[in-house]
């Protein structure tokens, strides 16, 4: 009873885990999706009150006509088209992910890892979910890190270059072969695992360490004006 029990709160643990990631990579989903969205109106906003400025212009001059509110809509069907389809988000790629911009890099890891998920299965699903969590973690600090730092630099290295390493030397191994034994023991989808796991234990590490140093250089700054200030006064 005992090895039963610790088994089946060993599956509600995973289960609990599974749930929470795909309840965050939803929720990260949608807010991507709303933030697509919210841009796509501004523009198309922008787009028809530039058209009817330039056809109230227009009349101003010289009247328009029939012809010219068909000329305005088609010239605004075109332009709507136009904003629509330059909103489309693009396919990801590896390339994109080792770009320079570090700020950028975990919104665009997400989105690889996002194309990956059907080709995986479904214990490193778990993990690259846990990934997005970190990454999400991640971003706000990235946004005011400098990317000349060490600390960006090994981690442009981890998520632009090593994890997609990772996948697309798995996804490179015929589906047949991979739950087989390989010659170093492994089979490939148990090198991906560990892979994944090192890389979501490397994230959190990565994290501490940028979050140690803002909490150092905020203690530095108010220790410094503490003695600038309350020093003069004494």
């Amino acid at each position: 009873m005992h090895d039963s029990d610790r088994v089946m709160e060993n599956a509600d643990a995973v289960l609990r885990r599974v749930s929470e990631g795909n309840r965050a990579r939803i929720a990260r989903r949608r807010a991507r999706r709303r933030s697509r969205l919210g841009a796509t109106s501004k523009r198309l906003a922008l787009v028809t009150v530039a058209l009817l400025l330039l056809m109230v212009g227009a009349g101003m001059v010289t009247p328009i006509g029939i012809g010219g509110a068909m000329l305005f809509a088609l010239a605004a069907a075109i332009a709507w088209a136009l904003v629509i389809f330059g909103s489309v988000e693009p396919e990801a790629r590896v390339a994109d992910l080792a770009a320079p911009d570090i700020a950028r890099l975990p919104a665009r890891t997400e989105s690889w890892l996002e194309q990956q998920r059907p080709a995986l299965p479904a214990p490193a699903i778990t993990l690259v979910d846990a990934i997005g969590l970190k990454l999400d973690t991640l971003a706000p600090q990235l946004a005011t890190l400098d990317p000349a730092t060490p600390a960006a630099a090994d981690l442009r290295k981890l998520i632009g270059e090593e994890l997609p390493e990772l996948i697309t030397g798995y996804r490179r191994v015929p589906t047949a072969l991979r739950t087989g034994a390989a010659r170093s023991g492994l089979n490939p989808d148990r090198q991906l695992l560990d892979g994944l796991a090192v890389v979501d234990e490397e994230l959190a590490r990565m994290a501490e360490r940028i979050a140690d140093g803002d909490l150092h250089r905020l203690a530095t700054q108010g220790r410094f004006l503490e003695l600038k200030y309350r020093g003069e006064g004494n």
